[in-house]
């Protein structure tokens, strides 16, 4: 399900005026003609499921547009004012949700008496917009809690005053300054307050339930460094409680406390790791995030209790400094969408290593065949990040202590295991890199227990060099067989080291010595989770690596070890009687070519 923020930049329908009657504050007929289009195009781009809109005044005119292009169901909690001299000029917006599902429950965020008295509030305090809230009956996620919110701007209202002629510029300067400083801390206290009106209220529909799934939808005219934005998440680290600092605290509490917080959506989405926050305002030439989605912990990546969880994160900002096409006519603001899917339906959770049906019903079926003979896909309940040393320890490592599979040498390198282990400088290198499954996981949409398998699935693991491993991070393969400009021989045993390192394209070259080793798990692991990352020519490498460079005895051993514990095999790990039928199906090896233009997260 996808669930999105969108400023929609004074809607107001023509004959009407935003805050002046002057042509510029208003539209044409053919004006509002070029912006409903394109309101009703992005909204059909964007596919979200549940919208929050904000700077609306028309909304008539927003509800019948909604319901044309795929939403029954309209929500506000306020009207829009308009001068009392003039009815037809506009001074206050208000904000709006339109859901392709029942909303229930509609309401606004009452006044806080404890935020009213310990902020100084006055008793006639109000919401700059007064904030849209509901329950969305979804079919997929069940009740989601959603607000719509649009806190005060930074405009100081106090400069919209005219000087008498005899008065001078100087002083009139000086007015202005001493105003402009009195303006700019109180729309910081009215948009703070709003803030911890809405946190407050957000605390108190998870009281009785923790676990519930609320989204809020909002341009917050604020980034997420400010006071503003941390009111409403509450996410910065508290160091005591009650003066009891957190070493003392009970050691169930923490993710309690997490329970009561709000997250950024962009920063716990799976699909943004590493990347830059992109601008949804451009202000003088600089572009900044006043709009957000936050989400409670039940809907966190992070929360191993999560009911469902944020999947991925987009904004859509081209039309702000790309088109040419004037904001009023658009936005000035980009859009902000989410997707959310369910974690796992504890009732019915698969066993591991269970086989399970592929999801996407046009692969082909000799991929299929390949998944059902490794034994299903494997799935956790964990992800590598959470796996304790006795984790890696009960399922990796103790394989190589067994003298009957005989010399085992690291990844990469020539050093043998057993003395990489001894040293404390082993590591449990993974073949597809962790981040990369993460991302393309979570890009496809995979259930949590399938995605955490990927990352744990030992059929993806190779005992390393802890230096090499730190090198090769997640660089791409070198499958041109391109000489090494930068190798790297560690320390221990120099001598045993087989040339490994970057080449001028920044890829990693593979020792001919273990090509097939990695060849077996790459094209296991991309038939297995369905990745189409790779183009023809990566393929038949890797299948010509798999063949030149056949499975040892450890690696048969360590096929049949994993098999044993966990009930799943790489089918390319066994004898040449079996494994070549795979190696020369071509239809089976090129499922995995590339599909569509997605080489920015080629392996």
């Amino acid at each position: 399900m996808k669930f999105a923020s969108f400023n929609l930049f004074q809607y107001v329908a023509p004959e009407y005026y935003w805050y002046k009657r002057e042509p510029r504050a208003s539209y044409t007929e053919a004006e509002w003609i070029q912006k409903q289009a394109w309101i009703s195009q992005r909204l059909s781009l964007m596919d979200a499921d549940v919208i929050g809109f904000q700077e609306v005044f028309s909304f008539a005119a927003l509800q019948q547009l909604c319901a044309e292009v795929g939403y029954p169901y309209f929500a506000i909690v306020d009207q829009p004012a308009t001068l009392p001299e003039d009815p037809q000029v506009f001074i206050s917006s208000i904000v709006a949700l339109a859901s392709r599902f029942p909303l229930n429950n509609i309401r606004s965020v009452p006044l806080d008496p404890a935020v009213q008295t310990e902020l100084f509030l006055p008793d006639g305090f109000q919401f700059s917009r007064l904030p849209v809230c509901a329950e969305v009956e979804t079919p997929l996620l069940g009740e989601v809690t959603v607000y719509v919110l649009h806190l005060k701007s930074k405009r100081a209202a106090s400069l919209d005053i005219s000087y008498q002629d005899e008065i001078p510029w100087e002083e009139r300067g000086r007015d202005t300054l001493l105003r402009l400083s009195r303006a700019n801390v109180a729309s910081l206290l009215q948009r703070g307050a709003e803030a911890s009106l809405v946190y407050h209220r957000v605390s108190h529909d998870l009281t009785p339930h923790r676990q519930r799934q609320i989204v809020v939808l909002g341009d917050l005219n604020d980034d997420q460094h400010s006071t503003p934005f941390e009111a409403l998440s509450m996410q910065e680290k508290i160091y005591a409680i009650g003066g009891i600092e957190q070493e003392a605290w009970p050691e169930d509490f923490i993710p309690k406390l997490h329970d009561y917080r709000l997250s950024d959506s962009f920063r716990i989405a799976p699909t943004t790791r590493q990347t830059v926050r992109p601008f949804t305002h451009i202000h003088h030439g600089a572009g900044s995030c006043l709009d957000h989605i936050l989400v409670s912990n039940a809907l966190n990546p992070q929360n191993g209790r999560a009911v469902a969880e944020v999947m991925d994160y987009q904004v859509w900002n081209q039309h702000l400094d790309h088109d040419g096409v004037p904001n009023r006519l658009q936005s000035d603001h980009g859009q902000v969408c989410i997707t959310l899917i369910p974690t796992h339906d504890r009732a019915n959770e698969p066993q591991l290593g269970r086989p399970i049906k592929y999801r996407d019903a046009k692969q082909l079926a000799t991929r299929q065949d390949f998944i059902d003979l490794a034994g299903g896909i494997y799935q956790s309940s964990k992800h590598f990040r959470q796996w304790s040393s006795a984790d890696k320890w009960d399922n990796f490592w103790s394989f190589f202590f067994d003298t009957a599979y005989g010399w085992i040498p690291s990844i990469y390198g020539s050093s043998p295991v057993d003395e990489l282990y001894q040293k404390q400088q082993h590591s449990i290198e993974h073949i597809i890199p962790l981040d990369f499954l993460d991302r393309y996981l979570a890009y496809t949409h995979q259930p949590r227990h399938v995605r955490n398998g990927a990352t744990t699935n030992p059929l993806n693991f190779a005992p390393s060099e802890r230096g090499l491993n730190a090198k090769r991070s997640n660089f791409a393969f070198d499958f041109d067989g391109d000489k090494i400009v930068r190798p790297f021989n560690l320390d221990l045993h120099p001598e045993t080291f087989d040339s490994t390192g970057f080449d001028a394209e920044h890829e990693w070259v593979i020792p001919s010595r273990n090509r097939g080793d990695v060849a077996r798990a790459l094209l296991y692991m991309l038939l297995v989770y369905g990745i189409d990352e790779l183009y023809e020519r990566h393929i038949d490498k890797l299948v010509h690596w798999a063949k030149i460079d056949a499975p040892s005895a450890w690696e048969i051993a360590y096929n049949q070890w994993v098999y044993g514990r966990l009930g799943i095999r790489n089918p390319l790990i066994d004898t040449p009687d079996k494994v070549l039928p795979l190696l020369n199906n071509k239809e089976l090896m090129h499922a995995m070519v590339l599909k569509s233009n997605k080489a920015q997260r080629q392996i």
